[in-house]
């Protein structure tokens, strides 16, 4: 049986999360569920393309995605079900599985045809509850919807080139639970404009001329571990997901804050990299 994620801005506090799983029990039984999020900030489609594209890649094929952000059908956001790099994504039409097909072409996407609803549930207890249980026992993607060519593009997780300046112009689009702010601006972006040139990275009044391999690259392990002061310090990185983050070494967000309180550095801040 494939596993089913579930991916919402629900919270845990409220009895959705409680309820989707009882309404995919209740339909498949022998069910797998994994939680991925249900922390997404609400109605962020940017926040859940990045921890979607960056959780997917671990899990088998075959495996289920069901997406609960953003899902109100309407006639600007369809609901869909896509079959992309193995693995299988329900979702509203809105950008967030754009992340994943700017660099891998979808198998198959279909517009799911609604029928048989009860209008008074939510779309992801419906509808995308019974095409996923449908998807999980071999069903095809044929015989729910009507083939589609494209899916809407998030156009806020590309960063702005330009060339006659030597610069990329990025934009925060997540924030962790560290605090540390992650930018659109991703390893092979920055190679292939900056080409081995010298930078200056500028997020807010604060600059930064060096890409640090590992965190804990910035400590000095020749001075004695009681005299040094390293935490707290501020680096540039790129992340396990190739994107550059701005971050405060060993931060504690309930002690100490994080780069984005401490820096003032918010989600849609733009981060610039000039190159000489």
């Amino acid at each position: 049986m494939p596993i089913i994620t579930l991916t919402t801005d629900f919270g845990t506090k409220d009895h959705f999360v409680g309820a989707l799983k009882g309404t995919i029990y209740k339909e498949l039984s022998d069910a797998k569920i994994v939680d991925i999020s249900h922390q997404i900030t609400p109605f962020n489609i940017t926040e859940t393309a990045y921890i979607l594209k960056n959780s997917y890649q671990n899990f088998p094929k075959g495996t289920i995605h069901i997406i609960g952000v953003d899902s109100e059908i309407s006639m600007e956001n369809k609901p869909l079900a896509i079959q992309l790099d193995g693995q299988f994504f329900i979702c509203g039409d809105n950008g967030i599985v754009s992340m994943i097909t700017n660099e891998i072409i979808p198998e198959k996407m279909v517009e799911i045809t609604i029928q048989n609803t009860n209008e008074n549930n939510p779309v992801i207890l419906d509808v995308f509850v019974k095409v996923a249980c449908h998807i999980a026992r071999g069903g095809m993607l044929d015989v729910i919807g009507k083939k589609i060519e494209s899916v809407k593009e998030l156009f806020e997780i590309q960063p702005q080139i330009n060339i006659e300046q030597n610069q990329i112009v990025g934009s925060i689009i997540y924030i962790d639970n560290f605090g540390n702010v992650i930018s659109n601006i991703s390893k092979s972006t920055f190679n292939n404009i900056g080409k081995g040139r010298n930078f200056e990275i500028i997020a807010r009044s604060y600059k930064f001329t060096k890409i640090y391999k590992k965190y804990n690259d910035i400590v000095d392990f020749t001075i004695p571990e009681d005299k040094r002061q390293d935490d707290g310090k501020r680096l540039a990185i790129f992340n396990s997901s190739n994107f550059l983050e701005i971050s405060m070494y060993r931060s504690n967000l309930k002690t100490v804050g994080g780069a984005s309180s401490l820096l003032g550095l918010n989600y849609r801040d733009n981060i610039t990299i000039r190159f000489e």
